[in-house]
């Protein structure tokens, strides 16, 4: 049986490096700050993070949690430092860089995996990557990331990472399947949606504005409350076409 150690323990052999990745062994929540419970996203097993707080001479310090920078989208957030579970990772050669074609190709299979997903009880959660509960990006992030291909983890962010198409200034776009719909105002997304056909888009709205859930809204003319709700945020359109890369990309 595999001997369990305390992370701790690890991150002293390596002098709390922050250039040694670690690979998560189980679920674990993300949190905004050291001390409050508030979710910001979930981590699901075998992600991969290196330390950010402590360093070697802040260590000394009793902790409850620490700061972690993820591998495959570059997030910060504290995690838990009780029953955490974790291994050493050699990072070197382990990015896969995927062309916009081979993306293209797994639109079907990222707008089926959501599909299922909807027929699924479910409601909306704040932070929620892990499922059957998400939120707005935490479902297209964890859409993409399932079939290995890595975006940003909040909408702002994914929205600077898109390959921006268009504005929605006019009740004209031409969309493909798979792109992604940024909704909120002048100053900043705040919600996110994946088109799926037709003038239809997935998206996971919350309860004052939206489904409770994982849902299905149009862009056309309709009388629907909801979809004018979004259809009034639309700020712009944008297309996933690479991978993102923790040492090339700003968070």
């Amino acid at each position: 049986m595999e001997e369990l150690i305390e992370p701790i323990s690890l991150f002293k052999q390596t002098n709390f490096s922050n250039t040694i990745w670690w690979k998560v062994k189980i679920n674990i929540s993300g949190y905004q700050n050291e001390t409050e419970n508030n979710l910001v996203t979930e981590i699901v097993k075998n992600r991969i993070f290196r330390l950010i707080y402590p360093c070697f001479y802040q260590s000394r310090k009793k902790l409850k949690r620490i700061l972690v920078q993820f591998y495959e989208d570059g997030y910060i957030c504290w995690i838990d430092l009780d029953n955490l579970y974790i291994e050493k990772f050699d990072a070197t050669n382990t990015f896969i860089e995927f062309d916009e074609m081979y993306i293209q190709k797994k639109i079907p299979s990222i707008l089926n995996w959501i599909k299922d997903q909807s027929k699924l009880k479910n409601k909306y959660l704040w932070g929620g990557t892990l499922g059957p509960d998400f939120d707005c990006s935490g479902l297209i992030q964890t859409a993409f990331l399932n079939h290995k291909i890595y975006i940003p983890r909040d909408s702002y962010q994914i929205k600077s990472f898109c390959r921006h198409l268009f504005n929605f200034t006019e009740k004209k776009y031409s969309l493909k399947k798979g792109d992604i719909l940024f909704f909120g105002n002048k100053k900043q997304c705040d919600h996110v949606g994946i088109y799926k056909g037709d003038g239809l888009y997935y998206h996971c709205s919350g309860i004052d504005y939206g489904r409770n859930g994982i849902g299905v809204d149009t862009l056309e003319e309709t009388n629907d409350k909801i979809s004018l709700y979004y259809q009034s945020k639309l700020i712009s359109a944008g297309r996933i076409h690479r991978s993102y890369r923790w040492d090339k990309n700003i968070r």
